[in-house]
């Protein structure tokens, strides 16, 4: 891979969509409701983990130790994820139409901070008496991806090794037990929580280890361009099918690290700071808070570009305050989700 590359913008352009669309699924309001149609946060997801798959397998590479991985990988996560609990808990005890001693006493508040700090999300999205007016309940549903992509980075130091010494036959196997596994909870199982069951890391495992593939195995990141254009037709002949599925790994994350690494020419944007991680974790309960205060309702437009302002400035914010200064203490790594290139 070339040193000059469109990690940062790209991946600040996905954490874009996935407000935008967001803003239009959260409020259910009619007026942005066409950004839901016309964006798709599941493939900026999607995107997401194929890029954290390639640079986190590099930093891997890099890494001294074990351990310094896994201190690496909490350095990074850790300071905002546990800032945007804490914060949510504080709308919550703001906004809550219970007493606050009831607020505080309440067996939902102590699920939700022990839910949310264990990375459990969906155990308790939710706070007692917040937001009850509101289209949906949940402080932030986007810290869901956050354990998804945990349970990846400990099972990568199983895997890569095995992908060094196999590489296509080691990926064809994540991606059988991936498909497999999404297709059971979607189309076989049709119980309790089956949309979340489908959406666990082991069906996005696939995602994020053909990044991890396109990072290690030489031979197939330099057919990248050739493996996109083929999997993208194949992925709008069986678009709206029921097997587009089988596609999306491939097709998704060759598009996204193919416009990473060498589609066009370096856009700079590091000098603002590493926004997109920040954006992610935050952009849900701004939104949830002025569709509270009825901003959504008024002028829908206006909603957005208030989410849009808020959400970036909290992200700088947050980055120069707080993510940096924990960075400052260790190499610079790639966060989950959404955020810079990798740069030891």
């Amino acid at each position: 891979m070339n040193e000059k590359n469109n990690f940062d913008i790209v991946r600040l352009s996905l954490a874009f969509i996935v407000l935008l669309v967001h803003s239009a699924e959260v409020t259910r309001n009619p007026d942005i409701r066409f950004l839901a149609h016309f964006l798709n946060s599941d493939f900026a997801v999607k995107g997401f983990f194929a890029i954290s798959g390639f640079l986190i397998a590099k930093s891997y590479l890099r890494s001294k130790s074990l351990t310094s991985y896994f201190i690496k990988r909490a350095q990074r996560i850790l300071p905002a994820y546990i800032f945007v609990v804490i914060m949510c808990f504080v709308i919550g005890l703001c906004l809550t139409t219970l007493p606050i001693v009831d607020f505080l006493k309440n067996k939902e508040t102590v699920k939700y901070l022990i839910a949310n700090f264990s990375f459990l999300n969906f155990i308790q999205p939710s706070l007692p008496g917040v937001f009850t007016s509101n289209p949906n309940q949940p402080l932030d549903g986007s810290l869901w991806t956050i354990k998804a992509e945990l349970s990846l980075y400990v099972l990568l130091p199983f895997v890569l090794p095995l992908m060094k010494k196999n590489p296509l036959k080691v990926w064809g196997a994540i991606f059988f037990i991936s498909c497999a596994w999404f297709f059971y909870f979607t189309v076989v199982y049709t119980g309790a929580k089956a949309d979340t069951l489908a959406k666990q890391f082991i069906s996005l495992s696939s995602y994020f280890f053909f990044g991890s593939l396109l990072a290690t195995h030489q031979p197939t990141f330099d057919r990248l361009k050739e493996i996109t254009i083929i999997s993208l037709v194949v992925f709008l002949l069986f678009k709206g099918t029921d097997y587009s599925f089988l596609v999306e790994p491939i097709a998704f994350s060759s598009v996204v690290i193919l416009f990473c690494t060498n589609l066009c020419s370096e856009i700079k944007i590091s000098q603002y700071g590493d926004l997109s991680y920040g954006m992610y974790l935050y952009h849900w309960p701004i939104i949830q808070v002025l569709q509270h205060f009825g901003v959504f309702n008024a002028n829908a437009f206006l909603g957005l570009l208030m989410t849009i302002v808020i959400t970036v400035a909290l992200a700088y914010t947050s980055w120069n305050l707080l993510e940096s200064r924990f960075l400052k203490r260790a190499h610079h790594t790639p966060p989950p989700i959404a955020g810079s290139a990798a740069r030891d």
